[in-house]
């Protein structure tokens, strides 16, 4: 009886201060890579929002929190986000997202009914570039909230746009995605699983070894909270242990 009590409250969202939020909805991803080629003028990227309780719909208040977009990229005609109430452009260049003061305007869904009654509610990113727009490796962290049990989750956008001109060499290098750079305590790392990544280290401006994980085959999240302050090198290694790509970071 009081299990059941407990697991009823957590869903509710009226548990007492200290209680962990019980997860209220998921997405697909917690990061969404696009690669876009130079040329590629338009990309939707999709992280749908399912409502995993059974009984009662919900909202998401969401915001954008963090992004290193570049001017061209943020502005209304670049620029757009779609829940299931509408498609907001990114007005002015400060509705979704403002490069000044590195905010985002706080927007609310409509209801989202159970999973077992609907379909996931629409959540998306959506990209217009010019020719000419900036290249590089950008991305776009969105946070989303429970209206009501205030359960949260991040979701980061990651897009690669490397520019035309791209030896063999360079390629597999463009494969491997490092963000934020520069990074503070946490560096995501994310690579084609044709690469066969197993083991990633950092190594120092000297060549010394600080940190070595073992990661899964397409991302990791790499915790630099005991590597000091600088700049490293990454170096990816495959299942025989070849050395296959090696990346520059600096960690804040």
């Amino acid at each position: 009886m009081k299990k059941t009590l407990l697991i009823a409250l957590m869903f509710l969202g009226v548990l007492a201060p200290g209680f962990v939020k019980a997860q209220t909805f998921t997405v697909p991803y917690d990061t969404v890579f696009v690669n876009m080629p130079a040329g590629t003028l338009h990309a939707d990227a999709f992280d749908n929002i399912t409502n995993i309780t059974y009984a009662s719909g919900l909202v998401i208040n969401w915001h954008c929190i963090a992004s290193n977009f570049p001017a061209d990229w943020c502005n209304h005609l670049a620029m757009g986000i779609c829940d299931n109430k509408t498609c907001y452009p990114n007005k002015g260049d400060t509705l979704l997202w403002n490069r000044n003061n590195m905010s985002g305007s706080l927007m609310t869904s409509n209801t989202l009914l159970p999973y077992v009654l609907d379909t996931p509610g629409q959540f998306e990113l959506q990209m217009s570039l010019g020719p000419n727009s900036s290249s590089g490796v950008f991305y776009l962290t969105v946070n989303l909230a429970d209206a009501v049990s205030s359960y949260t989750k991040n979701i980061t956008f990651l897009f690669n746009r490397p520019t035309t001109a791209i030896t063999y060499v360079n390629k597999v290098s463009e494969e491997v995605i490092l963000y934020p750079n520069p990074a503070m305590n946490d560096l995501n790392v994310v690579y084609d699983a044709g690469l066969d990544i197993k083991t990633i280290a950092v190594y120092n401006i000297i060549g010394k070894v600080m940190s070595v994980y073992k990661v899964p085959s397409t991302s990791a999240n790499l915790n630099l909270e005991n590597v000091p302050s600088g700049i490293y090198f990454l170096r990816l290694y495959n299942g025989d242990g070849e050395n296959v790509v090696t990346k520059k970071f600096t960690k804040q």
